[in-house]
């Protein structure tokens, strides 16, 4: 596999999102999310740190949950967990000042940053850069798709991405869980090698199901489900693997697009009931 998989991908994130988060049809009127962006930036010789964040008002479930799923992510992805896993960084103010809420951490995250630089406190040994952005990415009347990426380096050959999105439920304002019953991991196997397989061929390799087997780091030839349940689309159900989950660096992040025709069969009871209530609306 070529390095080139994963130096485009990384140019994706900040050019509009490396999962490609597809709009599942907008939402008009007053049921809509509405949000405002806000932006943390620093520079130097050194050091970059950029977050930018979509953060909604009001105080329905839907607003109170999509900010508060938008502050966990920015604790979760902080640089402090390199130092320690267990830490939160804990921004504990008022959720809808967006400003401040990324100013947090985006102070958090430079301070962090310079120490890894130089633990003793000397001089800077090598540039970093911290980048994450959290942003509304679609919406229906049933639910709004926010993506999540994150670029970071801290010395060392190469960075680290991070990439996924989630549906946050407009009726309670909760994040979506499984879509994919677990319990049907080995009969979706086709599927998922497919999928796989169509994703290295679109890098330009062309190569055969059995041979994307092998390149894969897989247990007894059983492709998991991604670690970010895959998530609602218009055309289908989403699948993004990180970095190293599923293959090699080289490889980049796999992802694909499984149509509800063929993954409606292994689908969760809960994710199928809103991909129903959704098309009895459209029928409507």
């Amino acid at each position: 596999m070529r390095r080139l998989f994963f130096v485009a991908s990384i140019l994706l994130v900040w050019m509009g999102g490396i999962t490609g988060c597809k709009m599942a049809g907008s939402a008009n009127g007053s049921d809509s999310l509405a949000v405002d962006s806000f932006k943390y930036a620093f520079a130097d010789s050194m050091l970059h740190c950029n977050i930018v964040a979509d953060v909604p008002q009001g105080d329905d479930s839907l607003a109170v949950g999509v900010r508060a799923y938008v502050n966990a992510q920015l604790d979760s992805l902080s640089s402090v967990h390199a130092f320690d896993a267990s830490r939160s960084a804990g921004y504990g103010g008022d959720l809808t000042d967006g400003q401040a809420l990324v100013d947090f951490y985006g102070k958090l995250n430079v301070d962090s940053m310079r120490a890894m630089q130089s633990p003793d406190g000397g001089a800077p040994e090598f540039q970093c850069s911290y980048d994450v952005a959290i942003r509304l990415a679609a919406q229906n009347e049933r639910y709004v798709t926010y993506s999540v990426d994150q670029y970071v380096y801290g010395g060392g050959a190469h960075g680290s991405a991070v990439s996924y999105c989630v549906n946050i439920l407009k009726s309670s304002g909760r994040v979506l869980g499984a879509t994919v019953d677990a319990a049907q991991l080995e009969a979706i196997q086709p599927l998922l090698l497919h999928g796989v397989t169509t994703y290295i061929n679109a890098q330009g390799q062309k190569i055969t199901e059995d041979e994307a087997l092998k390149l894969l780091f897989i247990d007894k030839g059983i492709i998991p489900l991604p670690a970010h349940a895959p998530y609602l689309a218009a055309d289908g159900l989403h699948f993004v693997y990180q970095q190293y989950e599923i293959g090699p660096y080289a490889m980049g992040m796999v992802s694909f697009t499984l149509p509800y025709d063929k993954v409606k069969p292994y689908m969760t009871a809960e994710a199928l009931q809103l991909l129903e209530a959704g098309a009895a609306d459209a029928a409507k």
